[in-house]
């Protein structure tokens, strides 16, 4: 389904990526909280508060009557609590060795998460999944993501629709891409300058960097000054 966006994207990682570096707005919170949330991943009593606070400031809650907005903090904290054994069991999951038992341990931890006070869970939840697994899951968003692989904002409601949506990403779009030697051999000479290229904290994540990237050479207009998409999310 999704070939011609992965041949576009392939076709285009250098531009893309100077494109996602070139503009200088993903500092501050956005980053710091990002990089803090992924050096907790493994400690239950730091993550959920960092995560939360990254969750704030990469737009998933907005002062006011409208805009995204999350649930309370215990809530989220407690979700996670819950499902703390299963993310302990995937830390050796990566895209080439994903199976069937994995797919199934990712799915229930998605249905588990709570973050967003919304029905629609695909947004946040990939974005708490991506700091639990770095290696397994990017973050998903409507103006990048699946603009660029569905040319749609809209999602199916209803959390097995938004996990197999989730799952297809994965499958048919980033585990292929990361998996392709042209992106190794690109990736690779990234992360050898991490401190210049600091948003390059996974390959996943590299990939939703180009996303971004190549939405600011296609519509430059629509590139906006957080790293997330910050439309509303009822």
């Amino acid at each position: 389904m999704f070939e011609t966006s992965k041949e576009a994207l392939l076709s285009n990682l250098q531009a893309a990526h100077d494109s996602y570096y070139n503009v200088r707005v993903f500092t501050g919170p956005t980053l710091y909280f990002h990089e803090r949330a992924l050096a907790t991943r493994d400690k239950l009593d730091q993550f959920p508060e960092l995560c939360y606070a990254l969750l704030v400031s990469w737009g998933m809650h907005r002062l006011g009557p409208d805009g995204p907005k999350m649930v309370d903090f215990p809530e989220f904290r407690q979700s996670l609590k819950v499902v703390w054994p299963k993310v302990r069991s995937l830390r050796s999951a990566y895209p080439a060795n994903v199976g069937e038992e994995n797919w199934g341990v990712l799915r229930d931890i998605f249905n588990e998460l709570r973050c967003m006070r919304s029905d629609c869970r695909l947004v946040g939840n990939s974005k708490v999944m991506a700091h639990l697994f770095p290696n397994l899951i990017p973050p998903i968003d409507r103006r990048y993501t699946l603009k660029f692989l569905l040319g749609t904002t809209t999602i199916s409601r209803g959390c097995e629709k938004e996990w197999l949506r989730l799952r297809q990403c994965l499958e048919e779009f980033f585990y292929p891409i990361s998996l392709d030697s042209r992106f190794r051999s690109k990736v690779t000479e990234w992360q050898a300058n991490k401190a210049i290229f600091q948003w390059d904290t996974s390959e996943l994540k590299t990939i939703d960097n180009l996303l971004i990237g190549i939405a600011k050479i296609q519509s430059p207009k629509s590139y906006i000054s957080a790293p997330e998409e910050l439309a509303t999310f009822k």
